[in-house]
């Protein structure tokens, strides 16, 4: 499917709507900004002199519920839209903000490696091959484990041996390993320099100006740690990531970590609080749990009976402004289209369990830098809900296209916000929209397939986004 932001003009709305009442012009998200900017000025400034401390009656103001429910068809038959949904309100103004792209400084940098890798780090040039007797005599019960469930999950988490016996002959020369290896390795105080970023592309190494600082840290207890800080310029933006133990089960990332009762000592707001804690000792604020789950972190990724794993905490922090968070989707991106670059979602995944935070990472960092609009003037539910009942049966419709049966449930709509990219220049701005959330699947036809990957039901999953402002579509990436 492809992953752009869609257009919708001001025709398509007038045919859809009927007689619906709808925007004065339909703007054309990333094309048209500068008429979206000004239709968000449209109502005159309220009343409050600071409009960011200003607590909002949105159900007042634009006519909303608290309950929404609907049941929809589709034109080809195929397609069916279930609507019981509590509808979600912030509670300040809602802003247009315009954000660049985050570059770290060494200064930065330093902050970050305090907090993650301590005070005194001791780093070491990591090959790949120089494991201590620690990491081997870690390793070798595990990879003992995968051998005797071969067949059940061994063989998936090591992949990448063609046969039993050949993972067989590697497990040997681990425990060969084991009784020649070094006890510790040479370890030295981090360097700040960073280094240029190669790309390998059809026509060579290449670099496009994007830097990183990539550091691994031998811990006290023989595990590594590893950390990278990314500088993007041209290729993607900004980002930190972090694994406590490098060579644990730790590293199947959000979306991945399904939920499962919570086998920690650790609360639900415990972890909240540690992910924050760490979060501000690396410099990061304004940030909000966007979403938090009980998680288990098998070897490989695999989700098998028996195949061993790590209990944790997920949670997920985005970016606020005035209380309101970047609403959180399991879509994370956009591609270039003729009206809009290749753009990412902010948002920072932190691991959590009984001995802190476990990993981290933090992607396409963004700074805000202008307040565009203080308090938008958004369309009535009325009219948001005209426009969905439409468009949700025609955007991303394959069901009719290829005749097949689907169902969208959809159990939350939320008024938050979402970021776009600039038309013209590097950044992006956060502006209102509404998300139709929900799952994919019902608990009773979710496929095995996706709960062997560990994919877990949240209603996180959004199946159309609405620009508060202009009614336009917005089409998130996969």
């Amino acid at each position: 499917m492809k992953k752009r932001i869609f257009i919708i003009l001001i025709a398509v709305l007038l045919l859809l709507l009927a007689c619906q009442p709808t925007p004065e012009s339909s703007i054309i998200v990333g094309k048209d900004q500068e008429q979206m900017i000004e239709k968000a000025q449209e109502t005159a400034a309220y009343a409050s002199p600071d409009p960011s401390a200003q607590t909002v009656d949105w159900a007042a103001r634009l006519g909303v519920p608290e309950h929404y429910t609907a049941s929809l068809k589709s034109a080809g038959g195929r397609l069916t839209v279930e609507v019981d949904a509590d509808v979600i309100l912030p509670s300040a103004e809602l802003p247009i903000v315009h954000v660049v792209p985050r570059s770290f400084s060494d200064e930065d940098a330093q902050r970050i490696v305090k907090a993650l890798l301590g005070d005194d780090p001791q780093c070491i040039e990591w090959t790949g091959n120089n494991r201590t007797k620690a990491m081997c005599e870690r390793l070798i019960p595990i990879w003992k484990d995968a051998l005797d469930h071969w067949e059940d999950y061994g063989s998936l988490v090591y992949d990448r041996f063609d046969t039993k016996e050949e993972f067989e002959e590697a497990l040997q020369q681990l425990i060969l390993e084991a009784a020649s290896a070094p006890d510790t390795l040479e370890t030295f105080s981090p360097t700040y320099e960073w280094e240029p970023v190669v790309w390998q592309t059809a026509a060579g190494q290449k670099t496009y100006g994007d830097e990183h600082l990539m550091m691994n840290a031998l811990n006290p207890d023989g595990t590594r740690s590893m950390l990278s800080i990314y500088n993007g310029a041209d290729v993607k933006r900004s980002s930190v990531f972090y694994l406590r133990d490098a060579d644990g089960p730790v590293y199947f990332w959000g979306q991945d970590a399904s939920a499962w009762p919570n086998e920690l000592s650790v609360t639900e707001d415990e972890a909240r609080q540690i992910a924050e804690n760490k979060l501000h000792e690396m410099g990061f604020e304004n940030l909000t749990c966007a979403l938090s789950k009980s998680s288990r972190y098998y070897w490989g990724g695999v989700v098998r009976e028996n195949n061993p794993y790590q209990p944790c905490w997920t949670l997920v922090f985005t970016p606020e402004v005035n209380g309101t968070a970047l609403t959180y989707t399991y879509r994370t991106e956009v591609e270039n289209t003729d009206y809009n670059r290749f753009w990412s979602y902010e948002r920072c995944y932190v691991v959590v369990d009984e001995q802190g935070v476990a990993a981290l990472t933090y992607e396409d960092i963004c700074t805000p830098d202008e307040i565009t609009v203080q308090a938008c003037s958004l369309l009535s539910f009325d009219l948001v809900i005209a426009i969905f009942n439409k468009m949700v049966l025609i955007v991303d419709n394959d069901a009719d296209t290829m005749g097949f049966d689907r169902t969208y449930r959809i159990t939350s709509v939320r008024l938050g916000m979402v970021s776009i990219p600039e038309q013209d220049g590097e950044g992006g701005y956060m502006v209102p929209c509404w998300d139709f959330m929900g799952d994919p699947f019902s608990s009773d036809d979710f496929p095995d397939f996706w709960r062997q990957m560990g994919w877990s039901q949240d209603g996180s999953h959004s199946f159309l986004t609405i620009n508060a402002i202009d009614g336009s579509i917005i089409r998130r990436g996969q």
